[in-house]
């Protein structure tokens, strides 16, 4: 009897204690989880871009042969650890690898050489295509706008220390065969694509949308920029047929993009939702 009766008392207790839990929770789960939980600490984010280098600039010296740039393809791949001031404010800094892409268009008609090419030939955006990686240490100040439990729209803005591991001296060049299976060299790039191994500057700006997920993390959606003007690609171009006036003239970029970016962030906030609702259990109890 006496066991009986304890069996009774411990197993009504523990379907108290259930109950108690599951309204607790049910109650935190009409929490503002954004602004009680997952922006009183810190988070860790990690970043994918998808980029639109800016094309590379062209200054003609001397010739005409028609030559030019088109935006290239570029990536962004970053690791941020952002502190949390308060629901709408939050510096951020972490490192990023940024792979910008340039490159240098032209085309060649096979009878403008004698002997003449086995076929026209078409240096295009794809065929020319050469990134350079850059290392980048972002400094950013986030501005958010909460209008849902979970959901907003973010604004981010910076500066932006970089490095690029370009070769002190890189060549593009134009090998063309003809019909006595010869080659022309018809031209190219010739160019420093560090900044002669000097860091330099630029300005990110991001804007964008989040959103809260299941688990409590966040998926960010926003258009990335990065503006530069330092040209830490600096040389020259060249194309060069026989029997024509040698074209010319200075190549150059700065690496800005423009680009898609895709965020993920780590809250913690499933820890300070269970540490919460134990105070509460606990305060409930007393």
């Amino acid at each position: 009897m006496i066991f009986f009766c304890r069996y009774y008392i411990l197993s009504f207790l523990f379907f108290f204690l259930v109950s108690h839990i599951q309204a607790q929770q049910k109650s935190l789960s009409r929490e503002n989880f954004l602004a009680d939980f997952v922006f009183t600490g810190n988070n860790i984010q990690f970043n994918y871009s998808t980029l639109s280098v800016l094309k590379a600039r062209l200054k003609n010296e001397t010739g005409a042969y028609p030559v030019s740039t088109k935006a290239a393809l570029g990536f962004l791949f970053s690791f941020k650890y952002q502190v949390n001031f308060n629901n709408y404010y939050s510096f951020i800094t972490g490192p990023e690898a940024i792979i910008a892409g340039r490159n240098f268009i032209t085309s060649f008609k096979r009878n403008d050489f004698l002997p003449a090419l086995l076929n026209d030939f078409k240096v295009n955006g794809t065929n020319s295509y050469t990134p350079d990686l850059i290392i980048g240490l972002p400094i950013l100040i986030e501005k958010r706008w909460l209008y849902a439990k979970t959901r907003y729209f973010f604004a981010d803005a910076g500066i932006c220390l970089n490095v690029s591991t370009g070769a002190d001296f890189d060549s593009f060049s134009i090998q063309l065969m003809n019909t006595n299976h010869e080659f022309y060299n018809a031209g190219g790039t010739d160019v420093f694509a560090n900044n002669n191994a000097k860091p330099w500057l630029s300005f990110p700006i991001n804007i964008g949308h989040a959103w809260l997920l299941k688990n409590n993390n966040l998926f960010q959606l926003a258009i990335c920029t990065n503006i530069s003007f330092t040209k830490y690609v600096n040389g020259t171009y060249r194309i060069d047929i026989p029997g024509r006036i040698l074209t010319q003239g200075k190549y150059s970029s700065s690496g800005s993009f423009i680009g898609l970016c895709l965020n993920y962030i780590f809250t913690s906030a499933n820890y300070r939702i269970r540490k919460a609702f134990q105070n509460k259990v606990i305060e409930s109890l007393h």
